[in-house]
């Protein structure tokens, strides 16, 4: 588990370190109940506004993220010592538009084979304990169409209509969701439970196998 502590640091060190370049700051216009209104003004004189939980508001400006040739921005609405969470407005050609999306929340996003969005959560753990999805683009929405969670094996033991929790630190339970096409339901393509908690790296390898399987 060190070793993979020391790797996912190291590539969210460099991930983060290689975005420097391409980062805008943005002023703070107003606040929320859970954070801070922030202003962009871009290139071309738009005013970018979202709502960020950090006062430092970063936005990125060098990336395609949606591999039309034009650049588009990734805005980071929290970062913390694991995770950065993203929103994205793309280039249409005149002006940036919001990209909406049906996933669950962007983090530490890469691009992968001009094709694919995909984030990865840091849940802990060194790592053992993320979520990660596989995303593509239908236009100006981001889908997802593989989801993995590897997390702490939980159940729920119902007794006069009280549920309780129960998270077994000693097992970890990893499940695999697919999407047919980009509109159809989700169905589970993988599932297992590793016990006692692995420290192997392999397993790992053997999740990332998984959650590619038949797309590359």
């Amino acid at each position: 588990m060190k070793t993979r502590a020391i790797t996912f640091c190291s590539i969210l060190m460099t991930t983060l370190l290689c975005l420097l370049p391409g980062l805008a700051g943005a002023e703070i216009v107003g606040r929320t109940y859970d954070g801070y209104i922030h202003r962009y003004t871009a290139d071309n004189g738009q005013d970018i506004y979202f709502v960020s939980t950090s006062e430092e508001a970063l936005v990125e400006t060098g990336r395609d993220v949606n591999f039309d040739g034009h650049s588009d921005l990734a805005v980071v609405t929290a970062l913390g010592a694991s995770n950065a969470f993203y929103e994205f407005y793309l280039w249409n050609g005149s002006e940036y538009e919001y990209a909406e999306r049906w996933t669950s929340d962007i983090v530490n996003f890469e691009l992968v084979a001009d094709k694919y969005l995909v984030s990865r959560s840091n849940d802990g753990s060194a790592g053992m304990l993320f979520t990660a999805q596989i995303c593509v683009w239908d236009g100006a929405i981001l889908k997802a169409i593989r989801t993995m969670v590897a997390e702490e094996e939980t159940t729920f033991d119902w007794e006069d209509g009280i549920a309780t929790r129960r998270i077994d630190g000693n097992r970890l339970h990893a499940i695999l969701w697919g999407v047919d096409g980009l509109v159809g339901e989700a169905e589970t393509l993988w599932e297992k439970t590793y016990a006692p908690f692995p420290e192997d790296p392999d397993v790992l390898n053997e999740m990332e196998s998984q959650l590619w399987n038949g797309l590359q």
